[in-house]
This record gives structure tokens, sequence and C-alpha cells, in this order.
């Protein structure tokens, strides 16, 4: 993203992170009221979130949805609402009226929790990070191109376990009774504001610009991406996805029903089949860690080390198979910490540059 870019997408993206909540599942309901006329500006900030979200959709189709390739996709999605939000902010009409006044200090409230939301997306992303780093010291240590020992085997064996363990703390299912994570508090607290997010109505919502309008969308947008980031760094979700109610208003409710009505699919399918992480790569190496867990810690219970022939080519396999799962995870992370620090920075200058607007918009009214 060009600095010129951030800086424009700062003062609406706020907007759009009142975003809330983190469920990825929507009804839509028939709008009896839709009005046929739109500013331009919304006409375009509409359709382009649409397109975008078609897009999402279309990717997920080739690179698998809930992938790290997916999610690095869905966050330039989130973030080029923001940007999008902010060319409305021009026309923007004052005063606005009391009940739109309400609207946007709910909306302020709910900002301020998306900070601490991607603030635990950093944690969560650091958590995986962590669990990289054990992989590592496992793949050190069963290295091919050094010479083997029962040592090595053990410490290999060792690593492994740390990782089975720190995946088995992040399965929510493993937990019952105790505190819940942070990722858990966090998913809680966004189904909270999903469940209290309020559709603009009225004349007010769509005069000017309709600046209100827009900034709906981006918080939907928002809620739905963000909150399928965070059951994914938390793994499997305690509770099912939460709905959330979207009007048939606007040009891109269509396009959000379609994808989460297949994300919906895809998480129940994962879900069902026996994966502890709903994302695609983590699961992919959580598997491969078992897998290769399970024949070292056996052939050193059984002392069948060296391994004979088979044995070894079949170890050399699941090490390949790890290493190349573990990269690809890998590669994705910091990317993905990129864009949540990219969309906290957002928040705020945005958030800032709301306040101005508003406090000038009441000095004149004042005077």
């Amino acid at each position: 993203m060009t600095n010129q870019a951030s800086s424009s997408s700062s003062s609406s993206s706020s907007l759009l992170s009142s975003l809330g909540s983190v469920l990825p599942h929507f009804s839509l309901h028939r709008a009896t009221n839709v009005s046929p006329k739109r500013h331009p500006a919304l006409q375009k900030f509409e359709s382009r979130l649409a397109e975008k979200l078609e897009a999402l959709k279309l990717a997920g189709e080739e690179l698998g949805f809930l992938s790290i390739d997916w999610f690095l996709q869905s966050m330039t999605v989130v973030l080029a609402s923001h940007s999008n939000v902010e060319a409305l902010i021009p026309d923007l009409q004052f005063p606005l009226s009391d009940k739109d006044d309400k609207w946007m200090d709910e909306y302020l409230n709910d900002s301020a929790k998306l900070l601490d939301v991607c603030n635990v997306l950093k944690e969560g992303i650091s958590d995986v990070e962590h669990y990289q780093m054990l992989v590592q010291v496992a793949l050190v240590n069963l290295d091919n191109r050094e010479s083997f020992s029962e040592a090595k085997y053990h410490r290999a064996r060792n690593a492994l376990q740390d990782c089975k363990e720190a995946i088995k703390t992040k399965d929510t299912e493993y937990k019952q009774g105790q505190p819940k994570s942070k990722l858990e508090n966090c998913s809680s607290m966004l189904r909270t504001m999903g469940e209290k997010l309020v559709n603009p109505k009225g004349i007010d919502a769509v005069k000017g610009n309709g600046f209100l309008n827009a900034i709906y969308g981006a918080k939907v947008t928002t809620i739905f991406l963000c909150g399928l980031l965070v059951i994914a760094l938390a793994c499997k979700p305690k509770r099912p996805l939460v709905n959330l109610s979207v009007t048939n208003q606007y040009l891109w409710s269509s396009s959000l029903l379609s994808l989460q009505h297949t994300i919906k699919e895809e998480t129940d399918k994962r879900k069902n089949g026996g994966s502890i992480a709903l994302l695609c790569e983590l699961d992919s190496v959580d598997s491969s860690v078992r897998r290769l867990h399970q024949l070292i810690d056996r052939n050193l219970l059984e002392k069948k080390f060296p391994l004979h022939k088979d044995q070894a080519g079949e170890l050399r396999q699941l090490v390949e198979d790890l290493s190349k799962n573990s990269a690809h995870l890998g590669s994705g992370l910091g990317p993905l910490e990129q864009y949540v620090n990219e969309l906290f920075r957002i928040l705020i200058d945005s958030r800032l540059a709301l306040l101005d607007i508003l406090s000038k918009s009441k000095k004149r009214q004042a005077i």
C-alpha cells in the first residue's frame, strides 16, 4: 500500500472498523424500502466492494478457502474498503441528525474495541510463529545431511511433542472448564458487537453521498473477514458461527451472502472431518507433525535405530512433507501480521480524522 493510499484510508477506515464481529454467517432479509437513487460515489463504492467479494470467492476456489494465501487476499479487501470509504468524506454533509450522531458515537466506541482485536490477532499470529519455531527444532535434528544419532531422534521427538501440546492448548474443545483464551474472548466480543450492528436507516443515511451506508458496508466486510481470521487462529471454535443480518438494499449484499455460504460449507466440512486447525496450512503441518512423531516415538520405544531401509525412506518422506508444509505456513505469517498492523494504524488515523471532522462541525453549529 502506498503512503498516499494509507493516508487516505486512514480518514475513513476507522469507520469501517466499527466492525465488530467475527462471524461469517450472514442471513439476508428482503428490504421493502430500497431507494432507487444512489450518489455516484456510493454507487462506485458498492460496486467495487461487490467486485472484490466476488474476486475473493474465485480466489478461494483457486487457492483454497481458509488458506494463508486466501487470508492475505481477504485482508487486502478489508484495507481497500477503508480506502474507498475515505473517498466519500469530502462530500459529507453536516450537521448529521441526532439519530446519526448516536450511530457515529456507537461506531467510535466499536472502533476502539477493534484496536484491541488487532492486538489479539497479532498475538495469535505470534503463537503460530512460536509453533513454527518448535517445528524447525524438530526438522534441524532430522536433517539427513548430518549423521543421525539416537540423541537427535530424542530431541526431534520432544520438539514434535511440544508441537502437539501447543496445538492442543489452542483447540478450544480441549479447554472446557478452563479460562478462555484471548482469541476466544475476542471472538465473544466481536460476536456481541455483531449482534448489535445496526443498519443505517432513513433519508439521513443516504443524504449527500450515502456516507453512513458506505461505512456500514465496510463494517460488515471487516466483521466477516477479520472474524474468520480470529477463529482460524483459535483453531476449532467452541460455538457455531454466529448469524448477522444484512439487508438486501446494497449492491454487494448478494456477493457477500454467496461468499459467506461457501465459507460456512468449508468450515463445516473441515470441522466434521476432524481437523483441529481451520487454517489449512496449520492443519497440514499438524497432521505431518503427528505422523512423524508417531513413527519416531514407536521406533525409539522399540529401540529400532538405526532404521532399516523402508522405515528410513518413510522417515525421509515425512520430514520432506513437514518441511514443505511448514515453509508454506511460515511464508504467509509475516505478511499477514503486516496487514493487521496496517489495519491498526488505519483505525487510529481514521478515528482521529472523524473526531476532527465532528468537532469542526459542532463548532460551526455553535457559531
